[in-house]
């Protein structure tokens, strides 16, 4: 489970909302697969979609929690820097959305490393120090060599789970599964950090 469905989870157990029997949707249709949506303006979407049993935990309950929560937030950054989405629970499927103005919001908020840069500015900070392999054909890469243009990003993060991309992904590291042309899943074999390079467009 990833870092954003822990937070939701911890904050409803404050109010005795106790989730162990969560469990994730089947990922059939990928709109019902919790992840993050990285935008082409750099603002991430975060969603959870889980079981949930509204018998037994409070929806209000948890969105008011979450509102506190990203009010605090917001309060210490001085801004709107993160908003809370949809919050419904349809049919025992819970789903709620909060939007990220940045990904240094989303990485303060959900304490996790979940860095996006544009490639060169990344490989002139030495931030990528692994090599990586080309999604098409799967030859390893060395990301000195791959041409730099101001539309390739690479995202690094150290967070399982789906990541949908603004444009086309091109190079992954290891523990990466490609799952469309702008989707990924990030594994429990990265080694450490996920390095995912991809067109902003």
């Amino acid at each position: 489970m990833n870092t954003f469905g822990k937070r939701i989870i911890n904050t409803a157990a404050v109010t005795t909302l106790i989730l162990a029997a969560l469990t994730a949707c089947g990922p059939d249709k990928e709109a019902q697969v919790s992840g993050r949506e990285i935008h082409k303006d750099g603002s991430v979407t975060a969603t959870i979609v889980r079981e949930w049993d509204e018998s037994l935990y409070s929806v209000d309950g948890l969105k008011n929690m979450m509102d506190e929560e990203i009010q605090d937030y917001n309060f210490d950054h001085a801004g709107d820097k993160i908003a809370a989405g949809e919050v419904k629970c349809e049919e025992g499927i819970l789903t709620c959305v909060i939007d990220y103005a940045t990904d240094e919001d989303y990485s303060g908020f959900n304490s996790r490393r979940f860095v996006i840069e544009s490639l060169d500015e990344a490989m002139a900070s030495d931030l990528v120090k692994i090599s990586v392999k080309a999604v098409k054909d799967q030859a390893q890469t060395d990301p000195e060599t791959i041409e730099k243009t101001e539309t390739l990003s690479v995202l690094i993060t150290d967070e399982t789970g789906r990541v949908t991309f603004p444009g086309k992904v091109l190079y992954i590291s290891d523990g990466v599964e490609p799952v469309s042309k702008k989707s990924i899943e990030v594994t429990e074999n990265m080694d450490g950090l996920a390095y995912i390079i991809y067109e902003n467009r």
